[in-house]
């Protein structure tokens, strides 16, 4: 008796442990991206996204900010094209190119290159002071501003985790070591794109946390914050680049501004949320200089 229950038991982790085999085949590595990650602070915060042209379809776009220059892939992985950063101004003071927003075809010119906004700092971290420039694939600048296009936590981004493709759906993950890796997937993504969902996140996040104003700052700054519905008290909590908790502030609907000193912070980029009894806002960046 005691063998045939052993023998059974055998059998049963045999069989759990093939079935979690299967299980995890479904999610199969596709491709590694260096240089690619959006968690990696060394090399500047790098993107790696998927993007339907209007014109060209589907693509990966990997924004390579250390190695200046935006790549275009096939779904397949296969690269297409590659945009140089190198005419571009960098932020002033440093070896850092600004931020890339918004790469599109038609939306910001009538032909079909692709084009894109950037945001640069030209007066360095110590001040709030912002450029955007609209610029196409041959590095010409189409359009220049001293107007800042600043990405409000209540905007639709072009960057997600998760994307349905007419090749399958793909998930994408950033790594310290700077890669980004893309993952095939077995299902599709069906609770995130429609209009009605669109309506609720943006419902959603009428509750939450501003950017920090002035950013970067040298002693002091601001955050607005708005507490959800029928929630009376929070706390904002900071959090440094390793995710360890620096500061912790209690809020309530008395005030709607959190005025902070961080003189007592080291210099370095900090991230902060609001947090409710369950739930959390999305995380906003702080940068402290010295």
């Amino acid at each position: 008796m005691k063998k045939l229950l052993f023998t059974a038991l055998i059998a049963f982790v045999m069989n759990a442990c093939l079935h979690g085999k299967q299980a995890k085949a479904q999610i199969t590595l596709a491709q590694t991206y260096d240089s690619a990650s959006t968690t990696d602070p060394i090399s500047g915060y790098n993107q790696l996204m998927m993007i339907n042209f209007a014109v060209s379809g589907e693509r990966y776009v990997r924004i390579n900010r250390s190695g200046a220059s935006i790549n275009i892939y096939d779904l397949n992985q296969s690269l297409l094209k590659t945009i140089s950063l190198a005419s571009l101004p960098m932020n002033l003071g440093t070896s850092e190119f600004g931020i890339v927003l918004y790469l599109s075809q038609n939306l910001f010119s009538t032909d079909s290159k692709i084009t894109f906004m950037y945001i640069r700092n030209p007066c360095g971290s110590a001040s709030p002071y912002y450029i955007t420039d609209i610029v196409n694939e041959d590095g010409a600048i189409l359009f220049s501003d001293t107007g800042a296009a600043e990405v409000n936590i209540n905007m639709l981004e072009q960057q997600y985790p998760i994307y349905n493709t007419s090749h399958g759906t793909v998930m994408i993950l950033s790594y310290r070591s700077g890669q980004a890796k893309v993952f095939n997937l077995p299902g599709t993504l069906t609770s995130c794109c429609n209009e009605d969902n669109i309506r609720l996140l943006a419902a959603q996040r009428q509750s939450g946390i501003s950017n920090a104003y002035p950013n970067p700052n040298n002693g002091s700054t601001k955050i607005d914050y708005t507490l959800p519905d029928g929630v009376n008290e929070g706390e904002i909590v900071f959090y440094n680049l390793m995710g360890n908790e620096v500061k912790r502030f209690k809020v309530d609907r008395t005030f709607n501004t959190l005025l902070i000193s961080t003189k007592d912070i080291a210099a370095g980029t900090y991230y902060y949320q609001l947090q409710t009894a369950g739930e959390s806002s999305g995380g906003k960046k702080m940068v402290v200089v010295k």
